[in-house]
């Protein structure tokens, strides 16, 4: 197998042509965000396949093949593999094979028409209306100029040079843009407050605020990272309960950033907290990135790919198979960059998608510690057989004082529930109900403020209701 990376228009030619002489096999490029395959066979293209196009009821097989390769000329950045493969059902057979010459010289001419007709139609999923009549308008009206050249007959210069011609003389204009795969929504990025010191800002009314403002995004200090969904926390990372006592009494020397970003972005950029890593801290020098990036796309997968240099961190966010967009990390701040420029040496991360919502398991965290506390402060004699319970316990561990989680847990852990139950069953059968929920109610007052403005008091489960008794 061949692989290296591409930067330029030359470098996608000289593959081309050094790939294409005497060889039989696949060629695969990954650029802007997407992968081509073509089969070739001894100095012909005879096939290709894309992500985003279907494997039947393609009419011009050839044109769509000119404009998907017009777009690595075009955005060359990325990577490319050669692998001695055989053609499989994946692939559009092309009416006919083209030889590497013709491929190279039409893509030149292709990748100049369309840069033109793109100053007009601005994106070639733009749906088309025809102004005034024409003969064989059908073929154009309300048709997007992607759809346009994977049904014309004609060659995809003569179609792109027609619909340049039409647009001058004000037969077409453009009627409405429609998002499909490619140019759905991207990722969104934006600092409401950044690096402001803990003491110089009212707390309470921030997560106000996130609450009533429907907020999507991260609160993060140098201690922790909470992330919200239209307003309610739906993570924190690293799982600490002491998040909640920051909120009544902060910590002066923290600085508050408060980041906006959407939902789907966020939700991958939190797997970097994962435990579950495909690839965890690989040298550069020992893994291909470009086969990474065309093995998640091509397989579909959303995740997220980390690459660490010494100066800066970047975070590839895949959403089922496509690049949903870049993050750079830099001095501890996060923003969307539209490429990705690597120095050696790095290191590569790998993980799949996997739920990471953790908000209900932080309160019961708070909870497990608040009963344990109650019980030692009026019980103390009951510490041992807690004790005794954590050692054999493959989810806690008692460290500095805390009860806490020996790995990042899951919401749907019925041992931590189970857990909280059998505590608050010893303080009813060592305290006594009355004496128990009064002494819990008095060590929850102070945080009741925090947990109704972050909205997790669904999680707040009174004795009663808790335990089995």
């Amino acid at each position: 197998m061949l692989s290296g990376y591409i930067g330029t228009a030359q470098d996608v030619v000289d593959i081309i042509n050094s790939c294409l002489i005497n060889k039989e096999g696949i060629l695969d490029f990954f650029s802007n965000g997407s992968f081509i395959s073509l089969y070739v066979e001894r100095g012909y293209v005879k096939a290709f396949s894309t992500a985003s196009i279907p494997s039947h009821n393609v009419k011009n097989k050839s044109a769509l093949l000119f404009y998907h390769m017009s777009e690595v000329l075009e955005h060359p950045e990325g990577f490319f593999t050669f692998r001695e493969d055989k053609l499989n059902e994946n692939f559009l057979v092309l009416e006919r094979p083209i030889q590497a010459e013709e491929l190279v010289l039409q893509l030149q001419l292709v990748s100049t028409e369309l840069r033109s007709l793109m100053e007009k139609v601005i994106t070639p999923f733009a749906i088309l209306k025809v102004q005034k009549p024409f003969e064989g308008m059908e073929k154009y009206n309300e048709k997007s100029l992607y759809e346009i050249i994977s049904s014309s007959e004609d060659s995809i210069l003569d179609t792109i040079r027609k619909v340049k011609e039409l647009f001058s003389q004000g037969f077409l204009d453009i009627h409405q843009f429609y998002s499909v795969g490619e140019e759905k929504e991207k990722l969104h990025v934006e600092y409401l407050i950044k690096d402001v010191e803990a003491r110089k800002i009212n707390l309470s009314s921030i997560l106000e605020n996130l609450l009533l403002s429907k907020f999507t995004g991260l609160l993060k200090t140098q201690d922790f990272e909470l992330y919200y969904v239209k307003g309610k926390p739906i993570s924190l990372y690293p799982v600490n309960y002491d998040v909640f006592e920051f909120f009544i009494n902060p910590n002066n020397s923290l600085q508050v950033n408060v980041v906006s970003m959407d939902a789907v972005s966020m939700n991958l950029y939190m797997l970097r907290h994962s435990d579950k890593r495909s690839i965890s801290n690989l040298h550069g020098d020992f893994i291909e990135v470009g086969k990474v990036f065309m093995g998640i796309s091509k397989s579909k997968s959303s995740g997220l790919i980390t690459l660490y240099t010494p100066q800066r961190k970047f975070y590839v966010l895949y959403e089922e198979g496509n690049l949903r967009g870049i993050l750079q990390e830099e001095q501890g701040h996060i923003k969307a960059v539209s490429q990705l420029k690597l120095e050696k040496p790095f290191w590569i991360d790998l993980v799949l998608y996997e739920p990471m919502g953790n908000m209900s398991a932080v309160v019961y965290l708070f909870l497990i510690n608040l009963v344990y506390g109650t019980l030692l402060k009026h019980a103390g004699d009951v510490a041992q057989s807690v004790m005794g319970y954590i050692a054999s316990s493959s989810i806690f561990l008692y460290e500095e004082g805390s009860i806490k989680y020996r790995k990042n847990p899951k919401e749907e852990d019925d041992t931590i529930l189970s857990f909280l139950s059998t505590l608050l069953d010893i303080g009813y059968r060592t305290l006594g109900q009355k004496k128990l929920e009064e002494a819990l109610e008095f060590a929850l007052q102070p945080y009741r403020d925090v947990f109704k403005i972050m909205d997790v008091e669904e999680f707040i489960k009174l004795p009663d209701e808790s335990a089995s008794r």
